[in-house]
């Protein structure tokens, strides 16, 4: 069968991709992603691979280029084969041509458990944290909503702040300017973001968190950042009350640094029993250059898992 590429195709090839990668990878997004990351990054590519003269998806990956005063940063994404194309390298020939567009700068993915040593080896994204990210859950229907009896903290949505306090905190976080992607993030469609304050300190925000509905109907915490535990659980209280009929969503996730367990502790807050949590490694976020560090203390789950590091 001919094989033809296409650059930033349609949004019914995008469709595909988000269709199959469900079905296979379980990986979750929103079909309107497409959008807000052609939107949100200086430049963006979506190269894929389709059966010739129609518009089939074969294979896909991702570039995203984000420029910062003092560098360079491109992310690495949507690496996909449909099963029955897989072994011919159609995939790998996508990624080569995106890499050759990054060159000498630094680019960075995340490296599932089973392709962290091929990247590593075979494209060069050696810098590799000790630690994992991992997916924690738990099914809606074993989520419990405690009294939350704190004085120290409180909610506001996202919309009633000022954009630049949300800003000013989220540099504490990533340290690269993500004021255009915040607001595209939080203006997404069937997207829900909270803001926690402490109460002691005027305009003082201690965290903030976004969840959204994903493919397979499932609920993702992304991302979820907070100063304290106790900051964490004023604010995934508000979050889960602000939206409609929880439970009847499959599951509830974050994505979060393995190192910090507090994740856990927060979730443990709102489960019936801390059986009903699970928690498994997912990926690793790899570089080529230079390895970026994150709080991660702060970080209860990263913002997106196919172009963020943190």
């Amino acid at each position: 069968m001919n094989f033809e590429t296409l650059i930033n195709p349609p949004q019914s090839v995008f469709d595909q991709i988000i269709h199959w990668t469900t079905e296979t990878e379980d990986w979750g997004h929103q079909l309107a992603d497409y959008h807000y990351w052609s939107t949100s990054f200086d430049k963006y590519w979506l190269f894929t691979v389709v059966e010739k003269g129609t518009t089939n998806l074969v294979a896909s990956v991702s570039l995203a280029r984000w420029d910062d005063p003092k560098d360079t940063l491109y992310s690495v994404g949507l690496f996909y084969c449909v099963e029955k194309y897989r072994g011919q390298s159609i995939a790998k020939q996508l990624f080569e041509k995106a890499m050759s567009i990054v060159g000498d700068d630094n680019a960075t993915l995340t490296g599932a458990v089973k392709m962290v040593d091929k990247y590593a080896s075979t494209f060069g994204f050696d810098k590799i944290p000790a630690y994992w990210n991992n997916i924690t859950s738990i099914k809606t229907q074993n989520l419990v909503m405690p009294e939350i009896n704190n004085e120290e903290y409180g909610t506001k949505d996202w919309s009633d702040v000022d954009p630049e306090l949300l800003y000013e905190y989220d540099r504490t976080i990533c340290g690269r300017d993500r004021r255009k992607m915040q607001t595209n993030w939080f203006n997404l469609k069937n997207t829900f973001t909270k803001v926690v304050f402490d109460l002691s300190e005027t305009n003082k925000v201690v965290g903030y968190a976004t969840i959204r509905i994903v493919s397979k109907n499932k609920l993702s915490v992304s991302p979820f950042y907070a100063e304290n535990l106790d900051a964490a659980i004023a604010l995934l209280s508000a979050l889960l009350h602000q939206i409609p009929l929880v439970s009847s969503y499959a599951s509830l996730g974050f994505v979060h640094p393995s190192i910090n367990q507090d994740t856990i502790r927060l979730l443990e807050t709102f489960a019936r029993t801390p059986e009903d949590i699970n928690s498994v490694p997912l990926y690793k976020s790899q570089f080529t250059k230079k390895f970026i560090s994150s709080p991660n203390a702060k970080v209860y789950s990263v913002w997106d898992s196919t172009h963020q590091f943190v």
